[in-house]
């Protein structure tokens, strides 16, 4: 079993609860904390430094917070933008150029795509709008058309289908629809990372919408969503440069024929995935973390260890619909659990 640990207070578990699913926790012995709140990629955006001078510290956020709104006007496969651009020339059958920033997150999607046995595929645009998951507000209604999905599942888009030449893209799949909502978080994260390193800000933290990053020598204290109330399952104070991701299949969601379809799609199958409601992802990259949370969901509770595996993460931890879940031992050994009734539902592996 994981490590026994004292609970967290109730003071701080509200503190945690701010953001839709990870969030810091106070903790004032840290040091003062300049803090900018905005609301970008469908969720509240919250970026901060510790011990940063005044005027170099606001430099470095303005230019992160630049930095974040780019990505999330220009990569968003459902509005106007970059990325909505190149969507609409793969549909034409025509190419598209593309940012070397863009680019190069094309490329790393596609590795990761294949670590993942296509799990995390960003190809599956298509059958995102096919369930409805692209509007922002999830309505009742109706389960896609089985030929529908069957016509999708028969294309099978995957990033491998894009070709890629100097500074243009094109596919030769129509279907083939590119949404970076499984990673582009976690990208915009590390960049804004990479940025306040660059500029000297070496104690920051990115939340957006619960997918975090932080590095500092001191740590920030990161609380884990209880998947199934308000509360925590968990907290954990990060060490030097580390990502907190975490994918659930209760954060967006739609009654579709009056069954609850979560907006997690198995590529395999073209449907919602089932066997796991939450999967947190502890790494470097925020980005691997990203990408890994929705892949290790999707692998579902007989899986998710060979996936984990495949793409190189070794801190996880997986719960179940049953309230059950698995924290692997590296992770284990530093989650503080919220209740005892937690700490005794979690094993180690």
């Amino acid at each position: 079993m994981a490590a026994d640990h004292t609970p967290l207070t109730r003071r701080q578990a509200l503190a945690a609860l701010t953001g839709a699913v990870l969030m810091p926790l106070a903790d004032p012995a840290a040091g003062s904390v300049r803090h900018e709140r905005h609301f970008l990629f469908g969720s509240p955006v919250d970026v901060m430094l510790r011990h940063a001078p005044e005027s170099p510290g606001d430099a470095a956020l303005a230019s992160v917070m630049r930095g974040l709104q780019h990505i999330h006007a220009q990569w968003n496969a459902w509005k106007p933008g970059e990325l909505g651009r190149i969507n609409q020339a793969f549909r034409e059958g025509r190419s598209a150029r593309v940012t070397p920033a863009l680019l190069a997150t094309i490329r790393s999607a596609a590795r990761l795509e294949r670590a993942s046995a296509g799990l995390f595929n960003p190809g599956i645009g298509g059958a995102v709008r096919a369930w409805g998951f692209h509007d922002d507000v999830m309505r009742d209604g109706a389960r896609p058309a089985a030929a529908t999905l069957a016509a999708w599942r028969d294309a099978a888009p995957s990033l491998a289908q894009i070709e890629m030449r100097g500074d243009r893209v094109a596919s030769r799949n129509p279907r083939l629809q590119l949404d970076f909502g499984a990673y582009a978080k976690g990208v915009a994260i590390d960049r804004a990372l990479d940025e306040f390193a660059a500029r000297g800000q070496g104690d920051a933290l990115v939340n957006l919408g619960g997918n975090l990053g932080a590095m500092g020598a001191t740590g920030w204290q990161i609380g884990i969503r209880d998947p199934f109330g308000e509360g925590l399952l968990a907290s954990l104070a990060t060490q030097g440069r580390e990502a907190v991701v975490t994918s659930g299949s209760y954060e967006r969601f739609r009654m579709l024929d009056g069954e609850r379809c979560t907006h997690i799609l198995d590529p395999s199958i073209a449907a919602p995935a089932q066997g796991l409601v939450s999967v947190t992802v502890l790494h470097r990259s925020a980005a691997l973390a990203d990408a890994a949370a929705t892949a290790l969901l999707v692998a579902g509770p007989l899986r998710w260890r060979e996936v984990a595996q495949r793409m190189g993460v070794t801190q996880v931890l997986a719960v179940g619909p049953d309230g059950r879940g698995i924290a692997s031992g590296a992770l284990a050994a530093r989650l503080q659990f919220a209740s005892r009734d937690w700490r005794g539902r979690i094993a180690t592996v």
